[in-house]
């Protein structure tokens, strides 16, 4: 009889079983996605792949560093365009020239772009470019088309970042598109060199002029 009670306890005595780990959700890691592998694997690829990156550099460089008239003259093929993104109008290699060279250099003999590219091209053909322009106003007068010109005064300026969409052909530019900012171009130049905002008429001649530096 104790024997039975014995096992009859055993057997309704209660177990404790200890209770299921809770699971953190399991989160794959970004590179198991399809989709992503897919386009960064393709993105690889075409960068692998991708022999003139080194020749585009070398060419944006020639471009930005140290510009002239002979140096623009050189890297700028002859069809050249340049102009804001979004707007219609275009600027020819020789506007282009015409007011760095005959504007920009000779008021600013130690005029500068900073810049900074990958070398890698957009789907639209275009080489992505952060440019900043710094100097000092040391030589002639500042004559901005439609703006009074501006009398040496040994002011130093750093204009803020842009971006400029390139695009190389071989071994020329064959255009720039500038994304607009409000702290760069020819208006922003002219007003860190200690030039009054302008009238209306004349902040629409100063605005037809090629949108750099």
């Amino acid at each position: 009889m104790a024997s039975l009670a014995s096992k009859h306890s055993i057997s309704t005595a209660s177990v404790h079983r200890p209770a299921p780990a809770l699971l953190a959700p399991r989160v794959l890691p970004q590179r198991h996605c399809p989709v992503h592998a897919r386009s960064s694997l393709a993105d690889k690829i075409k960068h692998s792949l991708d022999f003139n990156k080194k020749g585009r550099l070398e060419v944006i460089d020639k471009l930005y560093r140290n510009p002239s008239k002979a140096s623009l003259e050189a890297v700028l093929a002859d069809d050249f365009k340049m102009g804001e993104e979004g707007y219609t109008k275009k600027f020819t290699k020789a506007d282009y020239i015409g007011l760095t060279a005959g504007v920009v250099l000779p008021a600013i003999p130690d005029f500068k772009w900073g810049h900074a590219c990958s070398g890698d091209v957009d789907d639209d053909g275009f080489c992505i470019v952060t440019v900043q322009a710094t100097g000092h106003h040391t030589g002639a007068p500042l004559a901005m088309p439609g703006l009074e010109p501006l009398p040496p005064s040994g002011r130093h300026f750093c204009l803020a970042e842009e971006v400029q969409k390139v695009k190389v052909v071989g071994d020329k530019v064959a255009e720039i598109q500038v994304l607009p900012n409000k702290g760069a171009g020819p208006r922003a130049l002219y007003a860190a060199l200690g030039g009054k905002a302008p009238s209306q008429a004349a902040a629409a001649a100063a605005a037809a002029a090629p949108p750099l530096p």
